[in-house]
């Protein structure tokens, strides 16, 4: 070989070179820009069973029906109503503008963005606080226990969905100490859903665990992130109203919970579901956590990993889940779409138990944490697992009543033109939607009228119970405008129609006449409508 030229380098051991190919992958996985594309499609593979039926739950449609009146000039709170704030409203009506009011299928989309960035997001506050190892785990963890609830609930476009992007961010921006953004991300959640406000209390925490200089302006920049946006849609929409039917119009509702029996009966169902897919995540629990961290352990190989634990993020998870446990127990209904909103913090307390099992493993011998990075990578395919077991049966659920629904409007749409007005005495306002009629009043379903909801006290059910000056408003706009068709959904139900004299009025005097029957429901139309 000639003098000066080099030799060229041996090729690497089949061993080495694989070693070398692991670590490059393992390194693009921990990174956000390769966690993203991947807990996009993780996200899509749960919600694929999303797109499979036309609706979920009369939450989709309740607000597709209120998209619709929006589209055509219609006032949120004034022309239709509901107890809920505008922002999800506003996502259906844009998204019914570019793709028409008949599908769902880009709010679905929406819903998949929603729950991708949750998981990043809580994969992000993952990674910064117990190092690179922990993010894509928590991300795949908050994807794969969505999956767990019963399917109307796991699968359906609605609030709660919407609502936890941003409250997994409000944390996010409190851990990096940009205190506005996390106002602002908390105002969003508030706008999607009222207990959206709940991780107000653990990033108040974030800022009093801060500087004690730096607390009189971090907190007025929390108070304006989240009082500012609120106000502004108060002024939009009215005062009146939007202070009305988000914060005052439920309190008949929260006065008639449902009994002992069906109130454990329902928590503990999805509490269990939910215990599937982190079961996995009970083989890295240590038999105690310690009460301080080691010694540093930087001689061993792989600590750099390893991030500082503070007992102020400890704090702040706790607080975190108890807050949203107190959103899910708001009215005692404990509806399965409630408890999405304690996956970010479930999710991160099950990380920060494999970090500490994971450090113990550490302190004992370096090789500890592959071990153990072998038992949480187990974990989370039966996270995985779970999650495809659940959307196999996802696969073959149906939405309740989605076969009388369909078939009621399909009679709606024989017996009645485009544009003519319907009234439905159901609790399913679906039918409005499918059927492409409009609503004869502000008030969607019987709910509002009677204070009937599922598994409610049906003792506290009639028209007394109703939202104040629902009746009133109802009488006026039934004479102002009387409806094409009237729909009486009732039967089998503790507000059977004939127990409501303003409604037999309407139909005896109002010259309806029986025209069909679907299922139970019957169908009057007026004399030439």
């Amino acid at each position: 070989m000639p003098i000066g030229v080099s030799a060229p380098a041996a090729p690497a051991p089949p061993q080495t070179a694989g070693r070398t190919a692991r670590r490059r992958t393992a390194g693009w996985t921990r990174h956000p820009a390769g966690q993203a594309p991947l807990l996009m499609l993780l996200a899509l593979a749960v919600r694929a069973p999303s797109f499979r039926r036309p609706f979920w739950s009369p939450d989709e449609g309740y607000l597709g029906t209120e998209a619709v009146a929006l589209r055509h000039g219609g006032r949120l709170y004034t022309d239709v109503v509901d107890r809920k704030p505008p922002l999800v409203p506003w996502l259906y009506e844009a998204c019914f503008g570019l793709t028409g009011p008949g599908t769902l299928w880009l709010v679905r989309l929406c819903a998949v963005a929603a729950l991708a960035l949750t998981a990043l997001f809580v994969a992000r506050l993952a990674a910064r606080e117990w190092g690179p190892w922990a993010g894509l785990p928590a991300g795949v963890l908050t994807l794969a226990a969505s999956a767990a609830l019963p399917a109307p609930d796991a699968m359906a476009a609605t609030f709660e969905v919407f609502m936890l992007p941003a409250t997994a961010a409000a944390v996010y921006f409190g851990s990096r100490r940009r205190f506005l953004a996390a106002g602002l991300a908390l105002a969003a959640a508030t706008l999607t859903k009222q207990v959206g406000l709940a991780p107000l209390l653990p990033v108040a925490l974030q800022v009093l665990a801060g500087p004690r200089r730096d607390r009189l302006r971090h907190g007025a920049a929390l108070a304006a992130g989240v009082f500012l946006p609120v106000a502004g849609c108060a002024l939009l929409l009215g005062v009146r109203p939007f202070v009305f039917w988000n914060f005052l119009a439920s309190s008949s509702y929260a006065a008639s919970p449902p009994g002992t029996a069906a109130m454990c009966g329902h928590a503990g169902s999805i509490l269990l579901r939910l215990a599937v897919p982190f079961a996995g995540f009970a083989f890295l629990l240590p038999r105690r956590l310690p009460r301080r961290m080691p010694r540093p352990l930087g001689r061993w190989r792989g600590v750099t990993e390893l991030r500082p634990r503070t007992r102020t993020f400890d704090r702040v998870l706790w607080l975190w889940l108890i807050a949203s446990a107190a959103g899910v127990t708001a009215g005692f209904r404990f509806y399965g779409h409630y408890f999405l909103q304690l996956l970010p913090p479930l999710a991160l307390l099950a990380l920060r138990a494999a970090d500490s099992a994971r450090t113990r493993a550490l302190s004992r011998r370096p090789a500890g944490p592959r071990t153990r990075d072998r038992a949480l990578a187990a974990a989370c395919l039966c996270a995985v697992a779970a999650a495809a077991l659940f959307d196999a049966g996802a696969l073959r659920a149906e939405p309740p009543q989605m076969g009388k629904s369909l078939a009621l409007a399909s009679a709606l749409d024989a017996r009645s033109r485009p544009g003519q007005r319907v009234f439905l005495w159901s609790m399913h306002p679906e039918v409005y939607w499918l059927a492409g009629r409009p609503a004869a009043g502000r008030y969607l379903t019987a709910g509002l009228l009677t204070n009937f909801s599922g598994g409610a006290d049906v003792r506290r059910v009639g028209a007394r119970y109703a939202v104040p000056g629902a009746w009133a408003g109802l009488r006026r706009e039934l004479a102002a405008a009387p409806p094409c068709l009237v729909v009486d959904d009732s039967a089998g139900t503790p507000y059977p129609m004939a127990g409501y004299p303003a409604l037999v009025r309407l139909v005896r005097d109002g010259g309806y006449t029986r025209v069909a029957a679907v299922e139970g429901a019957v169908v009057y139309r007026r004399a030439g409508c």
